[in-house]
């Protein structure tokens, strides 16, 4: 799901939501948070990014190239 503010997300986002929020790939959002530049839980086989971590990331305006 994109969401279009904060204020819409819900505490805890799956890599597919800030593929779609990002406009990315899903691969390129799993590289993301494997790479460590988005902090994610990883519950089972499940990634869970808080909105926290992925505003933080946004904020810091880091480089989405590999």
């Amino acid at each position: 799901m994109m969401y279009t503010n904060f204020e819409s997300m819900p505490f805890v986002l799956t890599v597919e939501d800030i593929a779609d929020t990002l406009s990315i790939g899903r691969n390129k959002a799993y590289h993301l948070v494997n790479s460590g530049k988005i902090k994610a839980l990883k519950l089972g086989n499940h990634y869970r990014i808080p909105k926290e971590n992925f505003i933080c990331f946004l904020k810091e305006g880091t480089d989405l190239r590999a």
